[in-house]
C-alpha cells in the first residue's frame, strides 16, 4: 500500500468512471432509438405514400399514353377518310386499317361508318344505305367484316355512331369498359367523326380496344406483401379487380365498399384510411384524365407498424451491444488513466520525501495525463536544479564571506591614506580657478569675431539661393519651349502625312472621271447604235430615235464635265504638291535649326545652375565650419567655465569628501560584522542542502 496523506481511500477512479459513464450511455442509447423508431416511422410512413402515389402515377400516366394512341389514330383515320371518301376504293381502306390493327398492342379492330349514300370512291357501294366496313385480327390474317351494315343491327342507332356525329368537332371519345363475353376480355370503342370539306358529318370511325393490357398493368403493381391494386370508371364499376367475377358482372365499388367510393367519386386523387373486409387499409388513389376512371391501390396498415417493430428487433441487440462495446472501452481507457495517475502519485510521493534521484515519470500519452506529466518532469528537472544550484553556492557563499572580512580590513587601512590626500587635493584646486579666468576672457573675444563671420556667410548663402533659382527657371523654360516646338513639329508633321493620305482621293477622282468618261464614250456608241435600230424599224422607232438622241446628247454633256472635273483635279494636284513642299521646309528648319538652338540654351541653362550649386556647396560648408568653430568656442567657454566652477566645488567639497571618508570608514566596519553572520548563514544552507538526495 502507498504511503499517503492518511486519507481513506474509497473507489478508484477506473470504477468511478464506469459507474457514472456507463448508466448515462446506457440512458442515452434507449432515448436515441425511441426517437429513432418514431422517426423512422414517420419517415416510412411518408416514403411508403411517396412511393405509392408514384407508382399509381406513373401507372396512371402510362394507362393515360396507350388512350392516347388509340384516340390520336381514330382522329388520323377519320382525318384520312375525310379527305379520300369520294375517290378511295375499299381494298384500299382495308389495307391502310389491316395495317393499323396489327401494329398496335391495344387496338383489336377498327370500321368505317358512313352515312347513307355519301362513299362514292368504289361504284359497288354507290349510294348504297349501309356502308360500314370493320376490319380485325384473326391470327395472322385481316378479316374484314360487313355483318354489321345492315339494318337488322342499323349501325345508325349505336351509341358510339350517335355520340360521333353529336360532336361539333373532330375528337376521339373512348366508351366506358364493357365485359365481351365471347373474347372473355374487357373492351371499350374509340369513335371519331368524320366530316367532308364544308365541314358536314358523313360518317364516323371506329376502334374497338381489348383492355387486358390495362388489366395487366394494374394486376402487375406491386406494394409491399399485402398492397393491391384495383381499376374503375368513373362511376365505380371494376374494370379490374383480383375478383374478375365482379367485372364480367359489371358489379360496383359502391356496393363493397360504400365510405371508399363516396371519396373515391368525389375527388381525383388523394389518400384515406378505411375499413375493408374487417382490416385497416391505407388507401391512394388517382384518376386517368378524359376518362374518369380511378386507379387506387390498398395497403394493410398494420404492415407499416410491423416494419417498425422489425427494425426495433434490430435496433435493441444493436443498443445492448453498443452499451457493452462502451463499457469495454471505458474500462480499458479508464484502466489507462488510473494507470498513469498511480504513476504519477508515486513520482510525487518520492519527491515530497526529497528524494531526486529518481527516473522522470512517463510522459509518452497524447492527452492532458500526458501534458501534466510532461509538466512534472520539468518542475521535477528544475526543483533539481535550483537544489544543486543552491547547494554549490552554499560554499561559495561561505568562502565569500571569508574574502569579505579580509578586504573589509585592507578598506579601511586605504580610508586613511584616502583622507590625507584629500586635504593635497584642495590647494591644487584652488591654484587652478585663477588660470581658468584668464583663459574664459580670450574665448569670449574668439566667439565675437567667428559670429560676424556666420552672419556674412548667411548673406552670401541668400544670393546664392536666388542665383539657383533663376538659373533653374533658364533651363527649365529652354526645356518646355524645346519639348513645345518639337511637339508642334512631330503634330505637323502627322497631319501632313494625313493630307497626303487625302490627296489620293483626288487621285481616286481622277480615276473616276476617266470611268466616266469610259462609260460615256460606251453610251455614246450605244446610242448611236440605238438611233441606227431606230432608223430601220420606220415609224416604230420613232420614239426610241427621239431617246437615242437626248442619250446622245446627254454623253456630250458628261464628257464635257469629265475634262472640266479633270483639269480641276490637275490644278489641285499642283498647289497641294507646293504647300507640301514648303510644309515640309518649314518642319525640317525647326527639327534642324530650332531644336537645336533650344538645347544648347537648356545646356547654358544647367551650366549656370551647377555653377551656382557648386558656390552654394562652398558657402554651406563654410556656413557649417563657422557653426562648428562657434559650436567648439561655446563649449571651450562652457569647459572652462565648468573647471573654474568644479575647481571651487572641489575646494568646498574636500572637506565633506574628508567626512564622507570616515563615515565610510564606519560601515566598512559594519561590513565585517555581516560578513560573519554570513558565514553562518552559509554553513546553515548547507545542512539544509544535505536533506536532499540529488544522486
Amino acid at each position: 500500500m502507498n504511503e499517503t496523506s492518511g486519507k481513506k481511500r474509497g473507489l478508484g477512479i477506473k470504477w468511478k468512471m464506469i459507474l457514472s459513464i456507463v448508466p448515462f450511455v446506457i440512458v442515452a442509447l434507449v432515448i436515441v432509438t425511441l426517437v429513432l423508431t418514431t422517426k423512422s416511422k414517420g419517415v416510412i410512413i411518408d416514403q411508403t405514400s411517396s412511393h405509392i402515389s408514384s407508382q399509381i402515377d406513373a401507372n396512371v400516366n402510362r394507362i393515360d399514353g396507350m388512350l392516347k394512341e388509340v384516340r390520336t389514330s381514330a382522329i388520323d383515320l377519320s382525318v384520312m377518310v375525310s379527305k379520300t371518301y369520294e375517290d378511295t376504293d375499299m381494298e384500299t381502306y382495308a389495307k391502310i386499317f389491316g395495317d393499323l390493327v396489327q401494329s398496335s398492342e391495344m387496338i383489336s379492330g377498327a370500321g368505317i361508318w358512313f352515312e347513307p349514300g355519301v362513299y362514292t370512291g368504289d361504284k359497288k357501294y354507290y349510294k348504297e344505305e349501309y356502308v360500314g366496313p370493320y376490319w380485325y385480327e384473326d391470327g395472322d390474317d385481316i378479316v374484314e367484316d360487313w355483318e354489321y351494315s345492315n339494318s337488322e343491327y342499323d349501325y345508325f342507332s349505336q351509341e358510339y355512331y350517335t355520340n360521333a356525329k353529336a360532336m361539333a368537332s373532330l375528337a376521339g371519345v373512348i366508351t366506358d369498359p364493357y365485359y365481351d363475353p365471347a373474347s372473355g376480355t374487357i373492351m371499350a370503342s374509340c369513335s371519331a367523326p368524320v366530316f367532308d370539306e364544308d365541314g358536314s358529318y358523313v360518317g364516323c370511325i371506329t376502334c374497338d380496344i381489348y383492355l387486358d393490357t390495362v388489366s395487366e398493368i394494374v394486376g402487375n403493381i406491386s406494394i409491399g406483401d399485402t398492397g393491391v391494386a384495383m381499376l374503375t370508371m368513373a362511376d365505380g364499376t371494376y374494370i379490374h379487380t383480383e375478383d374478375m367475377q365482379k367485372v364480367e358482372n359489371a358489379e360496383n365499388l359502391s356496393g363493397d365498399y360504400p365510405e371508399v367510393a363516396s371519396v373515391l367519386l368525389s375527388e381525383e386523387s388523394g389518400q384515406m384510411e378505411e375499413t375493408m373486409d374487417g382490416t385497416r387499409k391505407d388507401i391512394y388513389f388517382a384518376t386517368v384524365p378524359e376518362q374518369g376512371w380511378r386507379l387506387l391501390v390498398t395497403l394493410d396498415a398494420a404492415e407499416v407498424s410491423r416494419q417498425v417493430g422489425e427494425m426495433m428487433k434490430v435496433a435493441v441487440p444493436i443498443c445492448i451491444i453498443a452499451v457493452l462495446a462502451c463499457s469495454i472501452l471505458i474500462f480499458f481507457i479508464a484502466g489507462s488513466i488510473e494507470k498513469s495517475i498511480v504513476g504519477m502519485e508515486r513520482f510525487a510521493l518520492e519527491l515530497s520525501k526529497g528524494n531526486f534521484d529518481i527516473d522522470e515519470v512517463d510522459a509518452s500519452r497524447r492527452d492532458e495525463i500526458g501534458s501534466m506529466g510532461d509538466s512534472l518532469n520539468r518542475m521535477f528537472g528544475n526543483n533539481k536544479e535550483v537544489i544543486r544550484s543552491i547547494s554549490e553556492s552554499s560554499d561559495v557563499v561561505n568562502s565569500a564571506s571569508n574574502e569579505l572580512n579580509t578586504v573589509a580590513g585592507d578598506l579601511s587601512d586605504r580610508f586613511m591614506n584616502i583622507r590625507q590626500n584629500m586635504s593635497r587635493v584642495n590647494d591644487a584646486m584652488t591654484s587652478a580657478g585663477a588660470s581658468t579666468e584668464e583663459v574664459s576672457a580670450s574665448t569670449n573675444e574668439v566667439n565675437v569675431r567667428v559670429e560676424n563671420l556666420a552672419e556674412k556667410t548667411a548673406d552670401t548663402a541668400k544670393e546664392v539661393e536666388e542665383i539657383k533659382k533663376r538659373a533653374m527657371g533658364i533651363e527649365e523654360g529652354s526645356r518646355k519651349a524645346c519639348a513645345k516646338a518639337l511637339s508642334i513639329t512631330k503634330e505637323k508633321g502627322e497631319q501632313l502625312e494625313k493630307a497626303a493620305e487625302k490627296a489620293e482621293v483626288v487621285n481616286e477622282i481622277s480615276s473616276l472621271a476617266g470611268s466616266i468618261a469610259a462609260i460615256a464614250s460606251e453610251i455614246n456608241l450605244l446610242s448611236l447604235n440605238a438611233t441606227i435600230e431606230a432608223a430601220r424599224a420606220g415609224e416604230h422607232g420613232r420614239g426610241f430615235a427621239v431617246v437615242a438622241a437626248q442619250i446622245n446628247s446627254l454623253v456630250g454633256e458628261t464628257e464635257s464635265a469629265v475634262e472640266g472635273i479633270q483639269e480641276t483635279i490637275t490644278a489641285i494636284q499642283e498647289a497641294f504638291a507646293e504647300l507640301n513642299e514648303s510644309a515640309k521646309g518649314l518642319l525640317d528648319f525647326v527639327t534642324e535649326v530650332v531644336a537645336p538652338d533650344y538645347e544648347k540654351f537648356e545646356e547654358v541653362g544647367k551650366q549656370y545652375g551647377g555653377d551656382a550649386s557648386s558656390f552654394g556647396e562652398l558657402t554651406d560648408q563654410i556656413s557649417q565650419m563657422v557653426d562648428y568653430i562657434k559650436d567648439s568656442m561655446n563649449q571651450v567657454n562652457q569647459a572652462v567655465l565648468s573647471i573654474a566652477e568644479s575647481s571651487q566645488d572641489t575646494a568646498a567639497s574636500s572637506s565633506d569628501v574628508a567626512d564622507t571618508v570616515n563615515e565610510v570608514s564606519g560601515m566598512v566596519e559594519k561590513v565585517t560584522e555581516m560578513a560573519r553572520d554570513q558565514e553562518e548563514t552559509a554553513e546553515k544552507l548547507s545542512d539544509i542542502v544535505s536533506k536532499f538526495n540529488l544522486g
